[in-house]
């Protein structure tokens, strides 16, 4: 099959049905059939729209003799395929990502629709020059938000947080590729013989840059092959190892993750305590603790007990019962944009987020009840800004008052340390730390 007919049919399903893309993502591109070249090529076309799309639909509307807003959805989808093509991908000829743009309207859509994709792709070409949109003295939002391509709900938020430069730094780096990092499954295997497995392979590694258990491997499809298939490694982001080592659960403890799903960080704390105590996962959706216990088999973890349960309410049975409880709780998802860049597709309202924080401060409130004296919960985000952060927590502190901030910095590598904040919690940012956009604040109960 085609790939660019592959992709289309992806970004129809993300775009239109929306599906989530991973899920999409794995329905059609888990096929024996399709090249791992092939599957790049696909991957960068779906990715690249998504990111793009402010910017692709700016210039789609200027170039088009119709409102973008009267445009058919495949057509539009179609074009943002084909501008994606001409404008960020080089090893593509205009000429292909045209012809093959018209080719895909007349199978989807018609001969009539073809013509008018091939007229505002080649008005692109002659325009490209002549495009002029807003300046940042006009208005700094907008020229942002086509700039690097956000939606305005994400610029407004960065810009309530940060400077200019810093916002504009962040949004950069949120449009970059990242690295994938795996964590090595010590429970399994330990890092001298995993390294003496990949040499034998002729692998390509490196060592990660703040966890001993963190590696890169140049591996096309990891969750394909046999490392990860035999449990000796679990996909997880540098930064989210980092939250589970600040927690710092030890064998024998008792440990309650509140929001579980999809595993890793329950997983790494199972690691972390050598398999030994016991961890009480919860997860809203039964699926979801599927996935876990799925992840828990794979990893050879067998103290985690996990099952569905809504953490904005306080189960009883677990009251006082925790020496250490984490609450990773929904948010908007700023931070894990370089992964999931469908994330921009969301319009996010001043109601949405009153209900955002509502759900994020129910959370951290109830699973605090767990808490031994003496004990921890640690309150963290994938995503940047004090509305979903520290103002979280400032609230939950004004009316908890038999907690407070622990220090955090004994359980940080040295070259974290310094960003650790005035009130002992600590942003890590994809532009300075080349993580994912994680907050982290971990709280004691008095004794």
């Amino acid at each position: 099959m085609n790939q660019r007919n592959i992709a289309f049919k992806i970004l129809y399903e993300i775009l239109v049905k929306k599906g989530y893309s991973n899920i999409v993502l794995n329905k059609y591109l888990n096929n024996d059939g399709i090249e791992d070249v092939e599957k790049s090529f696909i991957k960068e076309i779906v990715f690249g729209t998504i990111e793009r799309k402010y910017t692709l639909d700016r210039i789609i509307d200027y170039c088009s003799t119709k409102d973008i807003k009267k445009i058919d959805n495949k057509v539009l989808i179609i074009l943002e395929m084909g501008l994606f093509q001409l404008m960020y991908m080089d090893k593509v000829p205009d000429y292909a990502a045209i012809n093959e743009s018209v080719n895909l309207t007349k199978e989807h859509v018609g001969k009539y629709a073809s013509k008018f994709v091939n007229a505002v792709l080649r008005s692109y070409l002659r325009n490209s020059m002549k495009i002029k949109f807003l300046q940042p003295n006009e208005n700094l939002i907008e020229y942002l938000s086509f700039k690097y391509s956000f939606p305005e709900w994400i610029v407004k938020r960065l810009l309530n947080n940060y400077d200019r430069d810093a916002t504009e730094s962040i949004l950069e780096s949120l449009n970059g590729k990242p690295e994938i990092s795996i964590r090595l499954n010590t429970l399994k295997i330990d890092g001298k013989n995993f390294e003496k497995k990949l040499n034998d392979r002729g692998l390509k590694y490196k060592k990660g840059m703040y966890n001993n258990d963190a590696y890169y491997i140049d591996l096309k499809n990891i969750t394909n092959d046999e490392i990860y298939k035999d449990g000796l490694i679990q996909v997880q982001d540098e930064g989210a190892m980092i939250i589970s080592k600040v927690l710092s659960p030890k064998p024998g403890d008792m440990v309650i993750d509140v929001c579980s799903a999809p595993g890793g960080k329950t997983t790494h704390l199972s690691q972390l305590m050598n398999n030994k105590g016991k961890i009480v996962a919860f997860d809203v959706y039964e699926h979801k603790i599927d996935l876990i216990k799925r992840n828990c088999r794979r990893l050879g973890v067998d103290n985690v007990d996990a099952f569905v349960f809504d953490s904005t309410k306080v189960n009883s049975e677990y009251i006082d019962k925790a020496d250490k409880v984490l609450a990773d709780v929904p948010c908007s998802g700023i931070g894990i944009i370089r992964k999931k860049p469908d994330i921009k597709l969301k319009n996010y309202t001043k109601k949405d987020f009153d209900e955002l924080n509502n759900i994020q401060y129910r959370i951290l409130s109830s699973s605090s009840k767990y808490v031994k004296k003496g004990g921890y919960i640690l309150y963290s985000t994938c995503t940047i800004g004090k509305e979903e952060n520290i103002n979280i927590v400032d609230k939950f502190l004004n009316e908890n008052k038999e907690f407070k901030i622990a220090d955090i910095r004994p359980f940080l590598p040295q070259n974290l340390v310094h960003f650790v904040d005035d009130k002992g919690c600590i942003q890590l940012l994809p532009n300075l730390n080349n993580t994912d956009g994680f907050f982290i604040c971990k709280l004691q109960r008095n004794i």
